[in-house]
């Protein structure tokens, strides 16, 4: 049956929705710089907080909230003309008059109606943040975020599946969980049977959105956008509001009267349509009295004064107003004590965030989408903090927890120091040890349940392991409100941790409890001991118990054991503390084939010790550890690494390589090492792109008298002049090597000057693929004309103008210059350069290494080179031709040279185009002559066969060292 009043109403709602969409359409006819103004000259009629950051679309919604269609209409208009948008006035003005007389005269009824909706708006719209100060509200649409419902029914297999995984792994189940469905289709017919659902219940764990959602389904009907063809009218009840009531006598009528903003007579008119009603009854599990004892006298009549409690039995069970629709949200907690009274409802699940929708409420909170974004991208590093911001009341903690730390002016990572520190934050607001519902036996049994469950791989508890541990589904019941432990509503007398996670901080947390005593015995010996348990995490497939390990560091530190002690009457024993120290100490001695720091271990086990925050322990577990190797993806792993780095005090050799951007805070921690450690003998800092951190810091470093730093090694930085001048004129470095490095102001003519003065201590100079130009050439050949004490010198993969390399050819010819090694590789090096090389090679009598690979030879170039090579001044030992298109013919050339000399050791001639021909000169050349080579370097493409027999011969036969198939870097001894 159709509502008479309902198809005027609905004429009202499509013009009120019409005259919105239409002030939206010209907003976006709008200049970013016109919005701006425009938003400027609603400063007065609109909170300027709400109108920073917001959009059109916001803007419109803006300006309906608060003033209503008309008004906001006409001040539109009105701003519009100030601004001198005439044209776009007149078109407004236009359509403005063609609408009005098309709104309807509505009878009392739909006036009623709308009065209703207008009320609800502006009870819902605004929200209270947790953190906000007396009298400050926000406008509930622009916080909310979507979450992820589902209706599906999942077997035991998906739960567990769901529990295990973390990060990205953990969203992606998420959202591919089965049947997700939308608020709009919550009463939507069943796809399978056709029934349509006159029962939802939202179910969830606390602190999921919940709430959140009813208040959304509430305000989305007052403002027109959802159910209005479903229900004439939506009223919102909640339990914690009737529990006050439960003595009391009254009708129906009159426990939504308070709502209501006419007469109480005209309840009859909307009554009379139950099929039109929705009733929301948010946090059943907060009901204080019961509903199941009144079966037998229950009430028909919404207008007969009756106790509360019956009323309410009587709306849950159907009796009153049965044709009316319900939306019930409770925790799944409480579904066993009303489920028996609920006729045939559709179950729907809360499951939280996606990632999307994790970072949208971070972009929400912070009111500004930049930053938002960049702290966002702290947790995405974090794999336990992103699967927790899953929960919005846990998204909530640790934007909160970043929002204070930027408001103090101090960096946003250091909020989210370490995991423990957040799910103690988390767990803090959750359990009071006061409460008479926190018996700690349950506590205890609770936290052997989860370690037992760590050791067997078990994330679903059913009452026999309850009971294994002396607990009874009725003594979780505390843990289950605290969204710590939850119920499977898919599963009958099945439990779980609401994560993975969850269950192995509490399983760290049995470990303190089972060890209060020294010596105590293990309350329940089918779980390994604390020994055990870290003999499992030195071990390959640790994976399991890396995370419960990590929370007992975590709980070494001194603030985070006073809150055990608080919540959870446990503290540290010295036993453990002494067994973690130790164990740390014996992996350090461990004799690895790759060091204990190594890249591919080092964020596991710094991590474990930066979760301690203790700097006096971090110092006692390294004490032994001289070298680290470190390799940082993430925030979290520059963070623990930089605190371990800072807190070893005998560190010798550091290699830092990094892929994301890196906080100054790290780097003075480096520099801090720099600057203190008189031990430190070499630093290799790797970044994957060019940037600038504060390099004129660690230059301050280094001048300090304590530092003994020999070897240094850059790449991926901006460096000025000044910091190049210190770095050329430290005392005790004697091999500086800067990689991929852009100069800065006068930074690329180098300080040369430096160079060549006689106390430059310098011995190994690489400024390789730094972009040299011509008058750094010739400031850096000037330089080695005079300086003696300069060895190695590699300036590959720069390209040289002939000039330049005239110019090195000229100090390499000077009687003063000692280099021993030079490195040319990928020079381009033009062929007119050969001619002035070779002369200098057949002058030079200290040069003894050449790497020419990676330049085009042409043949005559060749000729020239073997003079020089034949030339008695010349010493050469190692010359590496690889990639240098040489050809048969440079074959020719070269192997008569190569068995004539007296000093030749080395040669890499890979990656050339010999061919068959030409391995075969080789191999018949080399097979004859009685030469004084000890390595040949000959990786080729696309061997013949009979080229690979060849060299398989020559191989067998000749004592030196036949190296094919490997890099020239796998080979040590070649190495510059």
């Amino acid at each position: 049956m159709e509502n008479p009043g309902s198809r005027p109403l609905e004429v009202a709602i499509l013009i009120a929705r019409m005259l919105r969409c239409a002030l939206l359409q010209h907003l976006e006819q709008l200049t970013p710089e016109e919005l701006r103004t425009f938003k400027l000259y609603l400063v007065g009629h609109i909170p300027r907080g709400y109108l920073e950051g917001a959009d059109r679309t916001a803007v419109a919604d803006l300006l309906v909230t608060h003033h209503g269609q008309e008004k906001a209409w006409e001040l539109s208009l009105s701003i519009w003309e100030k601004m001198g948008l005439g044209e776009l006035w007149e078109r407004a003005r236009k359509e403005d008059l063609g609408l009005v007389p098309a709104l309807p005269v509505l009878p009392a009824s739909s006036d009623a109606r709308i009065k209703y909706q207008e009320r609800m708006r502006k009870k819902f719209q605004l929200i209270r943040d947790r953190n906000s100060r007396p009298g400050e509200h926000e406008l509930f649409q622009h916080r909310f975020t979507q979450l992820l419902l589902l209706q599906k029914y999942r077997c035991k297999e998906q739960k567990q599946h769901e529990l295990l995984f973390q990060g990205w792994r953990h969203a992606k189940v998420m959202e591919t969980l089965g049947q997700l469905t939308e608020v709009s289709a919550l009463f939507d017919p069943d796809q399978n049977t056709g029934i349509q659902p006159y029962t939802v219940v939202l179910q969830g764990a606390a602190g999921i959105g919940k709430t959140t959602l009813a208040t959304k389904v509430m305000l989305d009907w007052a403002e027109g956008k959802l159910y209005q063809e479903r229900f004439d009218y939506v009223f919102y009840l909640t339990c914690r509001e009737l529990n006050p009531l439960a003595e009391r006598k009254m009708s129906f009528a009159d426990i939504i009267f308070s709502d209501w903003p006419g007469p109480q007579a005209s309840m009859r008119d909307i009554m009379s349509q139950p099929e039109r009603l929705l009733f929301i009854i948010d946090g059943l599990d907060e009901l204080k009295f019961p509903c199941n004892e009144h079966r037998y006298d229950l009430c028909k009549d919404w207008k007969q004064p009756r106790p509360v409690p019956i009323l309410l039995s009587s709306l849950l069970r159907k009796i009153m107003l049965p044709e009316a629709s319900l939306l019930l949200t409770t925790r799944l907690t409480a579904l066993g004590k009303f489920s028996f009274l609920l006729e045939n409802p559709r179950h729907v699940d809360i499951k939280g965030f996606s990632v999307r929708q994790r970072m949208e409420f971070f972009c929400k909170f912070f009111r500004d989408e930049d930053v938002g974004q960049k702290a966002f991208s702290l947790v995405e590093g974090n794999d336990t903090l992103l699967t927790m911001c899953s929960v919005p009341l846990m998204c909530w903690i640790v934007c909160t927890c970043l929002k204070q730390q930027k408001e103090r002016g101090q960096d946003l990572i250091q909020a989210l120091k370490t995991t423990t520190a957040v799910y103690m934050c988390y767990l803090s607001d959750l359990i009071t040890p006061d409460d008479k519902d926190f018996i700690l036996q349950h506590f205890r049994g609770l936290c052997g349940l989860a370690a037992e469950g760590i050791w067997g791989r078990k994330l679903l508890f059913e009452e026999e392991d309850l009971r294994r541990h002396n607990l009874e589904g009725v003594d979780v019941s505390a843990f289950l409100d605290m969204n710590i432990f939850q119920k499977d509503s898919g599963c009958e007398n099945c439990y779980s941790f609401i994560h993975l996670s969850f269950q192995e901080f509490f399983a760290a947390v049995f470990y303190l409890m089972s060890r209060e005593k020294e010596g105590a015995k293990n309350p329940d010996s089918s779980i390994p001991d604390v020994k055990k348990l870290l003999e499992e995490c030195s071990s390959h497939d640790a994976s399991f118990v890396v995370l419960v390990v990590r929370f007992l560091f975590g709980f070494l530190n001194a603030e985070t054991s006073r809150e055990l002690e608080r919540k959870f009457r446990c503290r540290m024993s010295p036993e453990i503390k002494s067994k973690l120290l130790q164990w740390v100490e014996g992996e350090t001695k461990r004799d690895y084939k790759e060091s204990f720091f190594s890249e591919s271990n080092s964020p596991n086990w710094c991590s474990l010790l930066y979760e301690t925050q203790e700097a006096e322990f971090v110092t006692q577990a390294l004490v032994n550890v001289q070298e680290m190797n470190l390799h940082s993806d993430s925030d979290c792993e520059i963070l623990s690494t930089a605190f371990c780095v800072k807190h070893c005090p005998g560190i010798q050799r550091i290699s830092f390589s990094c892929t994301s951007d890196v906080p100054d805070g790290v780097w003075q921690d480096f520099f801090f090492v720099v600057k203190k450690s008189q031990n430190l003998k070499e630093l290799q800092l790797f970044y994957s792109s060019i940037v600038r951190v504060c390099m004129d810091k660690l230059c301050v470093g280094l001048r300090n008298s304590n530092s003994k730093l020999e070897k240094l090694m850059l790449e991926g930085f901006k460096v000025t002049y000044s910091c190049c001048q210190c770095l050329f004129s430290i005392p005790s470095l004697k091999s500086l090597h800067l990689r991929n490095i852009f100069f800065e102001d006068d930074g690329k003519k180098l300080p040369c000057e430096t160079l060549g003065r006689k106390n430059c201590q310098l011995e190994t100079l690489s400024l390789a693929s730094c972009h040299l130009t011509s008058t750094c050439s010739q400031n850096l050949c000037s330089a080695l004309s005079s300086n003696k004490s300069l060895k190695h010198l590699d300036v590959s993969g720069n390209s040289f103008e002939e000039g330049g390399i005239t110019l090195l050819c000229e100090a390499l010819g000077n009687p003063n210059c000692k280099l021993e090694a030079l490195r040319l590789a990928s020079c381009c090096l033009a062929s007119t350069c050969s001619q002035n090389l070779c002369s200098a090679l057949s002058s030079n009598k200290s040069l003894k290494h050449l790497v020419l690979s990676g330049n085009s030879f042409e043949e005559g170039g060749i000729t020239l080179l073997c003079e020089a090579l034949g030339n008695s001044n010349c010493k050469l030992e190692t010359l590496r031709l690889a990639e240098c298109s040489l050809t048969g013919a440079c074959l020719q050339d070269l192997l008569p040279v190569i068995c004539g000399s007296e000093n030749l050791k080395t040669l890499d001639l890979s990656f050339n185009f010999f061919g068959d021909e030409g391995v075969k000169l080789l191999c018949k050349t080399l097979e004859k002559q009685d030469c004084k080579l000890q390595t040949l370097i000959f990786n080729q493409h696309d061997l013949s066969e009979e080229s690979k027999r060849a060299l398989d011969k020559l191989q067998s036969r000749k004592p030196f060292s036949f190296i094919t198939g490997k890099d020239e870097d796998d080979i040590p001894s070649l190495r510059s």
